[in-house]
Order: C-alpha cells, then sequence, then structure tokens
C-alpha cells in the first residue's frame, strides 16, 4: 500500500481505483487490447484540482505517470504497469456560444459527444469519424478530420487551453499567455502538461454529399493509379480516403469521398471519379454531417488487440501500387488491411505557428491488422512488418504522430520533423525531468 494514500483519495472530488476494487479490471484495460498493463492506482479526476493533486502525489512518490482520456491510443499510453493512471474521461463539462462560434470543453468529452453538441448549432470542430476517441489526446496531437482540407486539423482550432504543468502550476495558454506552451501543446500536447480544459474556434458545416466506390480488389491497381492523378486537381472541399476492407468472398478496395460544398457542384467534382471504373457498389448521397461522422470507416467493432505502422508517400507510382495490391491481397485475414488519406489544400501544404509536425500533401498511410484470439497475434503482427518494409522505400519518412506505436526515438523525430529542436527546448523549460514521458516522447534538451 502506497504511504498517505487514505489521505491523498480524501482530498479528491473524483475517486481512486485500486487492484481490489470491482472496478479496476474494466477500467485499467485501453482500447487495443494488445495493450494489457496494470497500474497500482487509477485517479478518476472530478476537475483540475484533483488532476493537480494527482500529479503531486505521483511525484513525491516517483510514480510513472500515464494519462488518459479516450484511451484510443494504438501504442497503448493511456496505461501503465505499476505507477498511476490520471483517468480524465469523467470531466464532461462543456460550454458553447454559438454566437461567437466558440466551444468550451473538458478533457474527458468524446469526440461523438462534442460533434451531437456543435451539430445542434450546426457548427463542428475538425474530428475523426470514431465517436469513442477522446477529442484532448486526438486534437492535441493534431487531429485530422474530413474538414481538415477546408477547415484545418482539430489543433489548428484551438483558441485557448486550461494545463496542469509538471511542476504543480494550472496555467492558461493562449496567443497573448504562455504563448510558447500554447505553441507547443497544439501537435505535441502530451509531453508538455495535462490539459483540463480546450476551447476551440467551431466551423459551420450543416450537410454533406459522401459515401464509397467499391471496387474488387482485382482493379485495384487501376483504380490507384487514376487515383494518383484524380486527387491532386481537387479543391478544398473534398476529402478523399482509400482503404483495403473486407468483402464476402473477396477483399475490396474502398474510395470514401466527403465534400463539403455546394451539392450541385460536388456532384460536378466527382463525377469524373464515379464514371471512371464503374464500381460494383456506389453509396454516395446527400446526407447530414452528424450522421456521416456515426459511419466509421476502417476499424472494426468489439474488443480487439491491433498493430499497426504508418507513413506517408508522396505519390502513388505504379511500382508502389503494385507492392500495396501484392501484399493487400495477402492479408492473414479479414480485418487487416492498408489504409491510405489524401492531404492538400493550404491547411496542409503552408507553414503554421504551431507544433504539429505532419502538414504535407500527398498520401497518408498505416497498415493495420486486428485480431481477438491469441493465436492470430503472430501472423498478424508479421502480415503488418512485412507489408510496412515493402512499402517503406517508397515512403518520404513523414510520420503523423497519431499513427504510432512504440517505435523509438527516431520515428517520434520523424513525426515532429523541424519542430523537434524548438520542442526539446521547451520540454526543458516546463518538464525539466521528463516526468510525462509516457508517450511519443520528447526528450528534454540537454
Amino acid at each position: 500500500m502506497l504511504s498517505g494514500l487514505a489521505r491523498f483519495a480524501k482530498s479528491l472530488d473524483g475517486q481512486v481505483v485500486l487492484p481490489n476494487d470491482r472496478a479496476y479490471a474494466k477500467l485499467h484495460r485501453v482500447r487495443n487490447r494488445a495493450t494489457s498493463k496494470k497500474p497500482a492506482l487509477i485517479v478518476r479526476c472530478a476537475g483540475p484540482d484533483d488532476v493537480l493533486r494527482a500529479i503531486e502525489f505521483a511525484r513525491r512518490r516517483g510514480l510513472l505517470t500515464a494519462i488518459r482520456s479516450g484511451g484510443h491510443s494504438f501504442a497503448g499510453h493511456g496505461v501503465c504497469d505499476g505507477g498511476i493512471v490520471i483517468d480524465l474521461s469523467p470531466m464532461k463539462r462543456v460550454q458553447i456560444d454559438p454566437v461567437r462560434q466558440r466551444v468550451r470543453i473538458e478533457t474527458g468529452i468524446l469526440a461523438g459527444e462534442l460533434d451531437c453538441i456543435t451539430q445542434a448549432f450546426k457548427m463542428a470542430v475538425p474530428l475523426g469519424s470514431c465517436p469513442s476517441v477522446g477529442v484532448a489526446g486526438y486534437s492535441l496531437a493534431g487531429g485530422e478530420s474530413s474538414l481538415t482540407p477546408k477547415f484545418g486539423y482539430a489543433c489548428d482550432s484551438i483558441v485557448s487551453l486550461e494545463v496542469v504543468t509538471a511542476d504543480g502550476r494550472i496555467l492558461t495558454a493562449a496567443e497573448q499567455e504562455h504563448s510558447d506552451l500554447f505553441w507547443a501543446m497544439r501537435g505535441a500536447g502530451a509531453n508538455f502538461g495535462v490539459a483540463t480544459s480546450i476551447e476551440f474556434q467551431l466551423h459551420p458545416i450543416e450537410t454533406v454529399v459522401s459515401g464509397s466506390l467499391r471496387y474488387p480488389i482485382r482493379q485495384a491497381a487501376r483504380v490507384l493509379k487514376y487515383l494518383n492523378g484524380f486527387a491532386t486537381t481537387i479543391p478544398p472541399e473534398l476529402f478523399l480516403i482509400v482503404a483495403v476492407l473486407p468483402h464476402p468472398g473477396e477483399r475490396m478496395l474502398d474510395v470514401k469521398v466527403v465534400w463539403l460544398g455546394e451539392e450541385k457542384r460536388g456532384w460536378r467534382v466527382l463525377d469524373p471519379l464515379r464514371k471512371h471504373l464503374r464500381p460494383f457498389e456506389d453509396t454516395i448521397r446527400p446526407k447530414a454531417y452528424l450522421d456521416e461522422q456515426r459511419t466509421g470507416f476502417d476499424v472494426p467493432e468489439g474488443d480487439y488487440a491491433s498493430h499497426r505502422r504508418g507513413g506517408h508517400f508522396d505519390e502513388l507510382s505504379e511500382e508502389l501500387i503494385a507492392v500495396i495490391v501484392e501484399n493487400a491481397s495477402k492479408a492473414p485475414h479479414e480485418a487487416s488491411g492498408i489504409t491510405m488519406m489524401y492531404w492538400h489544400g493550404p491547411w496542409c501544404s503552408q507553414v503554421r505557428d504551431d507544433a504539429f509536425g505532419f502538414r504535407r500533401t500527398g498520401f497518408e498511410f498505416w497498415i493495420h491488422s486486428y485480431w481477438q484470439k491469441a493465436p492470430e497475434r503472430r501472423k498478424s503482427w508479421e502480415w503488418v512488418e512485412e507489408f510496412f518494409r515493402a512499402i517503406d522505400p517508397f515512403a518520404s519518412g513523414a510520420v503523423y504522430v497519431n499513427d504510432l506505436e512504440d517505435e523509438g526515438d527516431s520515428r517520434v523525430r520523424s513525426a515532429f520533423g523541424d519542430k523537434y529542436n524548438r520542442l526539446a527546448t521547451l520540454k526543458r523549460k516546463y518538464d525539466c525531468d521528463n516526468f510525462f514521458r509516457v508517450n511519443q516522447n520528447i526528450v528534454p534538451a540537454s
């Protein structure tokens, strides 16, 4: 038993969960079931004061500390062995100002919850389409969305944050207040403190034209070759994502689109894509943005372990396409594939004054495999690694930080690119002894 634990628990508005408590079995698990770590205690915080007390308790006792909001980190960074988990998920307060187009959230809010609130006012924050992802972890590392080509990444919409730092201060980070911390939190936030609230700029969106064009895998090479040229012509109102997904009897190539602009123009922009090579299924139609956000895409439902490797292609050459089709066709089971998002427009191609390091045009990719039975792990893992080795020579070397598992310092540096050295200097200022290190870690500059 940790000394002072009873006194610490009594000081909280939230609660402490220990390994012998009934709730522990559920609360110590994260989304990726390949991660199975057991912390000494979980602190379910009710507000920023609880977060502050948890940090102070952990520091005094030298406890490894993990921060969790939604628990969706592919690397399993929402939990640690033998240490303390600061669980933000009970923190759900939201304030919305539709006139100023602003929303302030506590950092236990999930993407699906925030979408429901903001769509009541026909507005949105750029978020992904998995409703159970924590908004905080997703947005502080960038935050990709179908809205990104037009409105930017989620981190681009952050106006201000409340942050509890490693030395026990509660700070406001904004353009005119602790501006260096504000810079760092937007793209590398997990390294610099615990965000307890985030204020976002909202963007008007109500309806979209969206859906999928689906092709048998034998047509994938022709479709990908066409997409490589088509993608360079599209306007910022169009979001494009391609994946090899399961289909009864055969793998399939799924080309998904989300059009954000005027409907008639959208049909004109999409017409060449829809007619180039007839799909066996075309589900593109007008729909409410909230309905589009609820569709999800390449993540199976239920409890799965997973492994993934990500990166970036400047373009899809014919040689690369051949390698993709060959390896995708050899997937060990249906819950395995490759997904590619095409990034374009000013938010993806122009330098911005924040720490986000994956701002570039071209195709982001991730190879993924999900499994539920332990005997499937080895073949799933090996297929991902073999596929990644085969396509790595075609990759640019860049990687989106949220696509990383625990892959070492060089991959973290690749994720932050030329922002890394400034981040390391700021890490020395705000977390000199690397207290916040259960993350894609930036080592404090010496």
